[in-house]
């Protein structure tokens, strides 16, 4: 029989690692408030300080005692697997420090309850220096600690959270570090009112950064009366229930003005907010995303499909400590396609009616007939040229061929789309590598590769063949250090 050795691992390079999970400071910032809404906070404050190099996070929410203050600083606080209230917003009982730690190297935590103040720390220069598993607590009388607690005065119940030494934030003194603070001062401040949207817009909560209330913004431009709700849809799966409600925002011709339509856009633009947007407990947690379905274009700006999962689905979704990655499990796969497919379709027809909206034979259809290529913008400012998918001729085409037929004719075009003369020409800027591309660009491009190669495998072009193509090909050449892996689920996905 094995006899159990005790592992203990080290306290420096297991809290330093932390460090790395992955947040940007607007999901590590995003990550802190859930804590604050499942402690039922009200009114929560945020304030980054260039002067004094910190970012404090306050709320009126229920506080903590002595022992929760202490538990809720451990390192994995609570049990993934426990059942969860429908309003925790929490699962690994890891957000509040792993964000913190991503942005400095201290986190103190001062928690009132009854009127009580309590504090605790986490220091990873102390822990580098001891490598001990050790937090510190101060004197609630210490400078540092009133001063924390002054944000609290006139609450019985509240949780102030302080990060300094944010060397993740703030590298130097100089005018470029100093505008690039405020820069993400500005993208927290977009994140968190889009994020959050649905709390601020039922007046559960209020945030504030740096003393300015945050202005909720809804994806789904509920106030102009010419957006389109299309048929909503439910699936349900060993009692887990996922709600999708795709909505096909107004042509531009029926916004007020370009303000208008730019503030309908987002903050990171049309091209980037079309597509589903996941929301846990109605906290945003995935947006802008096809989930490899089809690339984004900008005749699918109009649709934006709202889904709706309870924390009681984390696991089939694969919901990641940081709460910005989810995964549709293979139970949602028909009824998620089904709602984007009928989502884009009707996007394109409005983007493409100039604001009329009709499927008459008239000028309103004409400009159907021309809108072949269609120009198309990606997150590094780079543009291309697509064929126009749901062209009325290459639909009735398709209606016309079997199974097999419309997949050949698919890899035809994607094969005209990637050796266009502008893509070949060297016109398009090429500098683009895996590390550049954001991951769902990269797992969109590795979906519509594998489709192509399942094809040409299937029309008897082999595996060299394939890689040299692929290698020509500018967008696709970024695969080639997975060609291997890729090729492989292509053609276990025709067997």
């Amino acid at each position: 029989m094995s006899e159990p050795i005790t592992s203990i691992p080290s306290a420096n390079i297991l809290l330093s690692s932390l460090r790395s999970v992955g947040y940007t400071p607007e999901t590590a910032i995003a990550d802190i408030v859930d804590n604050s809404l499942s402690a039922n906070a009200s009114a929560i404050d945020i304030e980054f300080n260039w002067h004094d190099q910190v970012i404090i996070i306050s709320d009126n929410g229920d506080g903590m005692s002595e022992q929760e203050l202490l538990k809720s600083m451990n390192i994995g606080s609570s049990d993934p697997l426990d059942l969860r209230s429908i309003h925790d917003l929490g699962r690994f009982g890891m957000g509040m420090k792993t964000a913190s730690f991503s942005l400095g190297k201290k986190l103190t935590v001062l928690a009132k309850n009854g009127g009580v103040l309590n504090n605790a720390s986490w220091d990873l220069d102390y822990v580098r220096q001891k490598d001990l598993w050790q937090i510190l607590v101060e004197d609630n009388a210490s400078t540092f600690i009133d001063k924390l607690a002054g944000r609290l005065s006139g609450h019985d119940n509240g949780t102030v959270i302080c990060i300094s030494n944010i060397d993740k934030v703030i590298s130097s003194d100089s005018v470029y570090e100093k505008k690039k603070f405020y820069k993400i001062v500005d993208n927290v401040r977009n994140h968190l009112s889009l994020v959050f949207h649905r709390f601020m817009e039922s007046r559960k909560i209020s945030i504030a950064v740096n003393g300015i209330p945050l202005i909720p913004w809804n994806p789904f431009i509920p106030d102009n009366n010419a957006r389109q709700e299309l048929e909503p849809e439910e699936v349900i799966e060993n009692g887990h229930t996922v709600f999708i409600r795709p909505y096909i925002l107004p042509h531009k011709t029926k916004f007020a003005n370009d303000d208008e339509v730019k503030a309908a856009g987002g903050y990171k633009g049309w091209l980037q907010h079309q597509g589903f947007y996941v929301y846990r407990n109605e906290r945003l947690i995935i947006y802008g995303t096809w989930f490899g379905l089809f690339k984004k274009e900008m005749s699918f700006n109009l649709a934006r499909i709202q889904l709706d999962i309870n924390s009681d689905s984390d696991f089939d979704w694969q919901i990641d400590i940081k709460k910005s990655k989810a995964v549709p499990p293979a139970y949602t796969d028909d009824i998620i396609r089904l709602a984007a497919d009928k989502a884009t379709k009707q996007s394109v027809k409005v983007y493409n009616s100039r604001g009329t909206y009709s499927d008459r034979k008239g000028n309103a259809y004409a400009p159907q007939l021309s809108y072949v290529w269609e120009q198309r913008k990606d997150s590094r400012g780079s543009y291309s040229f697509v064929l126009n998918k749901k062209h009325t001729l290459l639909n009735k085409l398709k209606t016309s061929l079997v199974p097999e037929q419309k997949e050949l004719l698919n890899a035809y075009l994607n094969l005209v789309e990637k050796c266009s003369p502008m893509e070949l020409s060297g016109i398009k800027d090429m500098s683009v590598s895996k590390e550049s591309l954001p991951e769902n660009e990269y797992n969109d491009l590795a979906y519509q590769a594998k489709r192509l190669i399942t094809t040409l495998v299937i029309n008897g072009s082999s595996k060299e063949e394939i890689r040299s193509l692929l290698q020509q090909l500018p967008d696709y050449s970024v695969l080639i250090d997975d060609f291997d892996k890729i090729y492989m689920e292509a053609c276990n996905g025709t067997k």
